[in-house]
């Protein structure tokens, strides 16, 4: 890892405005410029337990650098300090690091997966395990099949590609079905889905495993090489993490240009959604049941690193009988950030609590996002509140409106 240069950050401290740990801890080290004067004075592979754990106490959300005077990427940094780390971090490494071994390995966590479904479904719904995993209180949901097709709709040819993501093909099916259901009522074709495809990588990237992330990225770009269909993905935090393929694969010259050939192809949902409605204006979202009202969750993945953050709300604007109601305090980090929540479970609970308190403020009828992994954290943080909100993905949402 090159040096630091100690001109580079200007102490400045407008990253400790923003930084969602720094806020939930107070402590200096935690901030952006703290980490940055760590590793501009001490070498990550020498550093101690002590120095391990401040690199492993940062969500890599990027709202840091959505602030810096002098455009550094200090998210970028912590990922390479992390990868020339000696010493394991974190409160719960053995879980994090089985997580990270399945979402390494496709084939192990569908097998996973599969042996699972039928246990997990005999969970109690206001079961532990079952909140940690992020499953739904009501079972049967999970082991959903995929969307049946008709041969003539399986006959149709494409005109999308699919990305579902972990979460989507191998606990909550159900978005992937949403998706595919949203995506055929805007093309007329279901999207195609390459089998070979496996994890985004990022969580393999953010614990300073890069080959591995590198590797990953491999799979995905040859999974959808057979064609050049622009590539759909419901998943917040893996569009993230497939728009970084040409960095991460920068210094590899036979995989450059396909990364940023593939790169230059993805579509996020809420984009593609607000863009097909756009197109049609004919298409519209029936009204619910009931009147609601609705806060959409901006995933930091998207609201930092994407600016992503209309396309969502001109949708929900969009459809009779819900009201869009926005947090006090506007957009707030859930913790999640990853396995973030996983190595560090009581500081992520309290960077979570602050968004659960601006939702108690708001009120809403429905809490919808696009991130797997902030559903999961946000339908945790709820599941013991009495008056608690529904949380669901967005394509679930829309999908049931068609």
């Amino acid at each position: 890892m090159a040096e630091i240069d100690p001109i580079q950050c200007a102490k400045c401290g407008a990253c400790t405005v923003v930084c969602p740990v720094f806020q939930a801890s107070g402590r200096e080290s935690l901030s952006a410029r703290g980490r940055l004067h760590l590793l501009e004075h001490f070498d990550p592979a020498q550093a101690s337990a002590a120095y391990a754990e401040i690199l492993s106490q940062c969500l890599l959300c990027g709202a840091c650098s959505s602030v810096c005077a002098r455009s550094l990427d200090p998210p970028a940094r912590f990922i390479a300090g992390r990868e020339r780390l000696e010493k394991t971090a974190g409160c719960h490494v053995l879980l994090r690091a089985i997580t990270r071994k399945a979402l390494g390995n496709p084939a192990l966590l569908a097998t996973i997966a599969s042996l699972g479904h039928p246990l997990l479904d005999l969970l109690p719904a206001d079961s532990g395990l079952r909140l940690r995993l992020g499953l739904p209180q009501n079972g049967p949901a999970v082991s959903a099949p995929p969307s049946e097709k008709t041969p003539g709709e399986q006959s149709r040819h494409p005109t999308l590609a699919f990305f579902p993501g972990c979460y989507a093909t191998h606990l909550h099916r159900e978005i992937g079905a949403a998706t595919e259901r949203i995506a055929a009522a805007f093309t007329g074709n279901p999207p195609l889905i390459p089998k070979q495809q496996c994890c985004c990588g990022l969580a393999a990237e953010n614990a300073g495993d890069t080959n591995a992330a590198k590797r990953l990225a491999r799979q995905n770009i040859l999974a959808f090489a057979g064609d050049s269909l622009p590539i759909l993905t419901s998943c917040a935090s893996c569009y993230s993490q497939l728009c970084r393929y040409p960095e991460l694969l920068a210094d590899d010259p036979e995989w450059r240009a396909k990364a940023q050939a593939f790169a230059g192809r993805l579509l996020e949902f809420s984009t593609f959604v607000a863009q097909a409605m756009e197109a049609d204006p004919a298409f519209h979202f029936a009204a619910p049941a009931t009147a609601r009202t609705v806060v959409y969750h901006d995933p930091c993945h998207l609201r930092f690193r994407s600016g992503i953050t209309g396309p969502p709300r001109e949708i929900l604007r969009a459809i009779p009988g819900l009201r869009l109601s926005e947090l006090p305090n506007g957009p707030q980090c859930c913790g999640q950030g990853g396995l973030f929540h996983l190595a560090q479970p009581e500081l992520a609970a309290t960077i979570r609590s602050r968004l659960l308190y601006q939702l108690e403020q708001a009120a809403p009828d429905l809490v919808t996002t696009t991130c797997s992994g902030c559903l999961i954290h946000i339908q945790q943080g709820l599941v013991h509140d009495p008056a608690r909100s529904e949380v669901r993905h967005l394509a679930i949402v829309l999908a049931e409106l068609l």
